[in-house]
């Protein structure tokens, strides 16, 4: 644990996302690896699992969420334990990435000449395979999640067949730009939000929401990927053990129990590293950095900050909350204003100031005649009265929280019956 979170020397501003990066890899590199199993002692609300509960044990009174396939919709070249061999299908080509666990290499569908990326992983690790293939089994079909095309094995490794990303990591991306603009990061974070969702409503936490684990298409269009710490879990159930990557890692993983909420909190570290250029949590060590997670208040207002949206530092401040029952989910995510604004109104953005702050709007609405005028004050001319006010009132609203007895009235929608993974057979987690 005396691993540094080092900066690079003389490094710009601009590409100081670099350094804090490239200094949280090295800081996994040297922690090794630790793992910490977490009790299986499963219950309605409060229990605590590190997967789903085997396949045919369901929890009473509990809606499930992640109801798995059905196995004649599983492709069966990505089931594990057939006979036929990688070399007579695919042609392999060079190595495009190295990780703690394995390694990525470019191949060549023999019969249609199309290009994927092969992932080679020992078998050491065989049950942590087991899950990754199972989940992304699980979760194939939706087009932000890397595409499982084909899984094989041989004496000694896995081979996991998966779509090609030609566009590479975000990082690159960050660490060639530093800062995005608000309306692209926006556009960024949606479409990951969007697949945060589609996770999490079939069962499954990432549990390691980082630059380094998104991939981007020719198109630049964002594909979440490396689902080696994912787990599937059921509503009400809990996680325990330490797992994902030092700067991104929720400050209730640290604490003990937690939910999926702490993909939101990952979310919210790279959106914090999108608009500033920088990660929000740093240390010279392993320790000041979860110190750091755990104790540091983020300022919104002041500094770099002025110059981002009120909007969008609202958004941020309510994923990076270490109150998990306020934190916004993914669904609230994607219908707050910042985002709706900047992803269906392109050629414009939102006002930088509001006279008024969001969370007074609601009372001065309630006071006003439906005649009143509210005055707003923008960063550009051509923003004015009903823009400004429609992403006040926005935000206003977005603010809103309804209570979960109110809510069961409003909102339902059947039940989902559990049914579970019947490859877990045990429950392992591997941190850092």
């Amino acid at each position: 644990m005396d691993a540094r979170l080092r900066k690079r020397k003389g490094a710009k501003s601009s590409s100081f996302v670099e350094s804090n990066l490239s200094g949280d890899r090295q800081c996994k590199r040297k922690c090794g690896e630790r793992e910490k199993i977490g009790s299986c002692n499963g219950g309605p609300g409060g229990g605590i699992v590190m997967t789903a509960p085997p396949i045919g044990c369901s929890l009473p009174g509990t809606p499930a969420r992640g109801l798995k396939r059905k196995l004649g919709c599983i492709d069966s070249a990505t089931r594990i334990g057939r006979k036929k061999k990688l070399e007579h299908e695919y042609v392999l080509g060079r190595d495009i990435g190295h990780g703690k666990f394995g390694s990525v290499r470019l191949c060549w569908c023999k019969a249609s000449g199309e290009e994927f990326a092969c992932k080679t992983l020992p078998k050491n690790g065989e049950e942590s395979v087991h899950r990754e293939v199972e989940i992304m089994q699980h979760l194939s079909g939706h087009p932000g999640i890397v595409m499982l095309k084909a899984v094989y094995e041989d004496s000694e490794c896995f081979h996991l067949v998966m779509e090609f990303c030609s566009g590479g990591r975000l990082l690159d991306q960050m660490v060639k730009q530093g800062r995005f603009l608000e309306q692209r990061v926006a556009k960024m974070l949606k479409e990951l939000i969007s697949v945060i969702k589609y996770c999490h409503e079939m069962g499954v936490v990432h549990r390691d929401i980082k630059p380094e684990n998104i991939l981007l298409t020719e198109m630049g269009k964002m594909k979440l990927a490396d689902f080696g710490l994912a787990v599937r879990v059921t509503d009400g159930q809990k996680l325990s053990g330490v797992a994902g990557s030092p700067a991104y890692v929720a400050p209730e993983v640290l604490s003990g129990y937690y939910s999926e909420k702490v993909d939101i909190w990952g979310a919210g570290v790279l959106l914090h590293a999108l608009l500033v250029g920088a990660l929000p949590f740093q240390g010279d060590s392993l320790e000041a950095v979860f110190e750091a997670i755990r104790s540091v208040q983020l300022d919104f207002h002041k500094g770099v900050w002025n110059s981002i949206s009120e909007p969008a530092r609202d958004l941020i401040s309510r994923m990076l909350t270490r109150d998990v029952s306020a934190r916004m989910t993914a669904d609230e995510i994607l219908r707050h204003p910042w985002i709706i604004y900047n992803t269906d109104h392109p050629s414009t953005g939102l006002p930088n100031k509001l006279r008024i702050t969001p969370r007074k709007l609601l009372d001065r609405i309630d006071a006003a005649n439906d005649s009143a005028q509210l005055e707003f004050v923008t960063t550009s001319s051509e923003f004015q009265d009903e823009s400004g006010f429609v992403d006040a009132l926005a935000v206003a609203i977005s603010c809103v929280t309804i209570s979960e007895p109110k809510r069961g009235r409003f909102c339902t929608a059947p039940p989902i019956e559990p049914e579970c993974s019947s490859n877990m057979k045990a429950n392992l987690c591997t941190a850092f």
